[in-house]
């Protein structure tokens, strides 16, 4: 008799733990929403974005992930699928970090300190990388959405 009610209580406590650690999945998907200014003409997996002021957003529930870039106070100009999505504890700010490629600015990868996730974008091959990210300055809007 003993041995079915132990049985049956570690039964409950495995189900109670499979049930934790499932209802936590959603909780890692993150909703982000920025604003940045480009110095210069970028491209961005396929877009090409002019110097400019822009806002962006990503909703990581979203499958796939994208980030929806609009030009402030304007229409849509690019919704961009990442490569690949990390988590990243980096120290510093939000920022948007591009190299140059056969004399043009790629975007690689945008960094999010706030949910603390980088996304990296597919571009052509690496030429040359720039210590630098293009004079843009921090994403210092970028928030987690509301």
């Amino acid at each position: 008799m003993k041995s079915i009610r132990r049985f049956s209580l570690l039964k409950v406590l495995l189900l109670a733990i499979a049930a934790m650690s499932t209802s936590t999945i959603p909780a890692h998907a993150q909703t982000a929403a920025g604003t940045f200014t480009l110095a210069h003409r970028v491209l961005w997996v396929g877009a090409v974005l002019p110097a400019g002021n822009y806002a962006f957003s990503l909703n990581s529930q979203d499958s796939p992930a994208r980030v929806t870039v609009r030009q402030v106070g304007g229409p849509i100009v690019a919704m961009l699928l990442p490569q690949s999505i990390s988590d990243d504890n980096f120290v510093g700010s939000s920022s948007l970090v591009l190299h140059e490629e056969g004399g043009e600015s790629v975007v690689s990868m945008l960094r999010l300190k706030n949910i603390g996730m980088a996304l990296q974008f597919a571009s052509p091959r690496l030429a040359t990388t720039v210590a630098e990210t293009a004079g843009l300055g921090p994403i210092a809007d970028s928030q987690p959405a509301k």
